[in-house]
């Protein structure tokens, strides 16, 4: 196909010769081994691009309580939990400064009449 440098056509310039600029080639990105050592001991490696070669993590998936949630619910932060509430400093203890005691289910068909 030949092509111009400028154009004669009286519907454009499509088929004229476009100069576009030289593109770069892809960056090479290095990987570094990495020696990673968890909260509970354990240790794996594996590659990153983080030149640091040893990192040992105080908080992880082992140890963390979003994570672990039969921490939260049955193991030893649950008593402490029970705890505040007796003390009424957990929900329970708000709600009832709040609102007052607890009210029988008799006693709130009453107050809704």
């Amino acid at each position: 196909i030949f092509t111009r440098w400028h154009s004669t056509s009286p519907y454009g310039q499509s088929h004229i010769r476009k100069s576009h600029p030289r593109s770069l080639p892809a960056p090479v990105v290095p990987h570094f081994l990495q020696h990673v050592t968890r909260a509970d001991g354990s240790t794996f490696t594996h590659w990153t691009t983080s030149p640091r070669s040893k990192i040992v993590l105080t908080r992880d998936t082992t140890n963390h309580p979003l994570w672990n949630a039969t921490e939260r619910v049955s193991g030893a932060s649950s008593e402490n939990n029970q705890d505040e509430e007796d003390e009424g400093t957990g929900r329970m203890g708000r709600w009832k400064k709040r609102f007052g005691e607890d009210i029988a289910a008799e006693q709130w068909l009453e107050l809704q009449e």
